[in-house]
């Protein structure tokens, strides 16, 4: 038996709504299997998860690098999803992985217009299907470089507490200087 921490204590809060808790255990929600080199989607699985996990494929801990995610969306996608909260699951973890390798990684890197055109339709999918609150959308159409689209979701906004008047200010003064990057809230 094994315990795993549930604690959040000193976790990172996201503008593109990650968190990362270093003490908080997470199980990828897709996979690579090590003997067919096919992605899968571990919610798929149920009690069968154990017994694969038994067996020796892949269970592990943490999600998958940009370019795994990349791989993994174009398979998926290809054979299709069961529903719209299966697509949007993997949308985000999409959408997080290109932020972790071009902006939450201290090694900057060029953004390739293959990767940026990816990250565009992505985001807006997840605008169009997923996302309802509008603090979030003008987030991601900032993060697109859509900043007159994202400052006038801003501009409709009533702000309700001190948190999001936080949020809000930290997009706008991103805004006026053309920045998309992702930037840690808390």
């Amino acid at each position: 038996m094994s315990l795993v921490s549930g604690n959040t204590f000193d976790s990172e809060l996201w503008s593109d709504n990650k968190q990362i808790a270093p003490m908080l255990l997470e199980i990828s929600y897709i996979q690579k299997c090590p003997h067919c080199e096919k992605y899968y989607i571990t919610g798929r699985l149920g009690r069968q998860a154990v017994k694969i996990a038994k067996e020796g494929c892949s269970y592990e801990e943490g999600h998958l690098t940009f370019s795994e995610m990349k791989e993994a969306f174009a398979q998926l996608s290809e054979e299709g999803f069961i529903n719209e909260k299966e697509e949007s699951n993997v949308r985000m973890m999409l959408h997080h992985t290109y932020n972790d390798y071009y902006y939450r990684n201290i090694d900057k890197k060029d953004i390739l217009e293959e990767d940026k055109k990816l990250f565009c339709k992505n985001a807006l999918w997840l605008i169009n299907n997923l996302i309802t609150d509008n603090v979030m959308k003008a987030e991601f159409y900032r993060e697109i470089g859509d900043m007159e689209t994202a400052k006038n979701i801003l501009d409709s906004i009533v702000v309700e507490d001190g948190f999001q008047k936080q949020i809000v200010s930290s997009i706008r003064n991103r805004l006026e200087v053309n920045n998309n990057e992702v930037f840690k809230i808390r």
